[in-house]
């Protein structure tokens, strides 16, 4: 008899505990992906003031140098909204760009933010390559037989000119 009172005290709180852990799995979560920003230290940057050494001790190396030449540095900061089983959601967006002259010293600071932002489809299409096209086994087992059994350079008498 007490057996069965403390069975139905505990299913309910097994059911509850179980819910609880499959209602916690839907939940959204908010994750900082780059730079993290400090609205101060990013605000500290002024052009003519400040140089590549300065900025790189306020803010720390950038996210991304330019290209083709080293005078402009960018600090890319997204923050996203996780949810189980979709794609990441950007939430906020911040790029900011510094240029320098070729002196080092800062000649502008942008700022982007999400309006900023573009899509970009990529093209799907495949650049052709020289060669066979392989199938699975192919690439497996092709090199089976390609090579002599002979003993690899400096194991045996016929010892190369380094040893």
């Amino acid at each position: 008899m007490i057996s069965r009172v403390k069975s139905r005290a505990i299913k309910p709180i097994i059911l509850c505990l179980a819910a609880g852990v499959a209602l916690s799995a839907c939940g959204n979560t908010r994750m900082v992906r780059g730079y993290v920003f400090d609205k101060q230290l990013a605000d500290a940057i002024q052009p003519g003031v400040d140089n590549r050494q300065s900025v790189e001790s306020t803010l720390g190396t950038p996210s991304v140098k330019a290209s083709f030449n080293d005078n402009k540095w960018y600090y890319v900061s997204t923050t996203v909204r996780v949810r189980p089983v979709f794609w990441p959601d950007p939430k906020e967006h911040r790029v900011m760009a510094v240029a320098f002259n070729d002196a080092g010293v800062v000649t502008d600071v942008q700022n982007f933010d999400m309006a900023a932002m573009r899509d970009v489809n990529p093209v799907g299409d495949k650049t052709p390559t020289r060669g066979r096209d392989l199938n699975f086994f192919q690439q497996i087992f092709g090199n089976v037989g390609r090579f002599s059994g002979a003993a690899p350079v400096g194991s045996g008498e016929n010892r190369g000119p380094n040893g």
